[in-house]
Formats: structure tokens, sequence, C-alpha cells
């Protein structure tokens, strides 16, 4: 589990394929930890032994990368996975287009750093 907005986040492991290889259409099959809140789906794959892979997606026109290299570790991988997902959030909410957040109808919540379980 991971705990995300205040709350705990149930985990779902899957397994994904992707072109490990950049210019490649070979696909590796690579295990993945995968979770869905407030409409957006994030998946966090194993490339290797201590490699990690993660994206973002709202719909399939809407996928993300998190950096063209691998992480070395799950941590650091979840975490920018998450940093860059929320930066992300903002823009497409207009956060950084002069908007305020009372502008936008926002709430004053904290949402700390997530804890993997």
């Amino acid at each position: 589990m991971i705990y995300r907005y205040g709350q705990l986040v149930p985990l779902t492991e899957a397994d994904v394929e992707l072109r490990l290889v950049p210019g490649t259409e070979e696909r590796t099959s690579c295990p993945a930890l995968y979770w869905n809140e407030r409409g957006v789906q994030f998946v966090v794959c194993r490339t290797g032994p201590k490699r990690y892979r993660s994206y973002f997606f709202y719909t399939d026109d809407e996928q993300f990368r998190i950096g063209e290299h691998d992480y070395d570790g799950i941590e650091d991988c979840v975490r920018n996975l998450l940093q860059l997902q929320t930066d992300h959030e903002r823009i497409r909410k207009g956060i950084f287009s002069g908007a305020t957040a009372k502008d936008l109808g926002g709430d004053d919540e904290y949402f700390p750093p997530p804890i993997l379980l």
C-alpha cells in the first residue's frame, strides 16, 4: 500500500511490456505496481535488478513517462513520479497561469509525502 491524499491506497501487482532499448520495437515483460487515485493511473515498473521506471496517465492520449533514464532506487522513482504528477496537475488546473486557489475553487488540504508499506 501507499499512503497518499491522507489515506492508504492499495497497490496492484501487474506485468507490463516495455521497450527497454531505445530505437527498437522489441518489448520486454516487466513486473510493475499499479494504482489509480483521483482519476490518475500510476505504474512503477522494475526494468532490472535495482532499476525502476514510472509512468502516470489520465487517458490513452495523456500518458507521461518520468525522465528518460531509469532510477536506481524505487524510492526516488516513486517520489519523482508523484511530484511530477502533482506539478502536472497544477498546470492542468491553471495554477501557473496567475489564477489563485480561490479562482480555482481549491482547498487548503495538506498531503504529506507518500510512504511505501
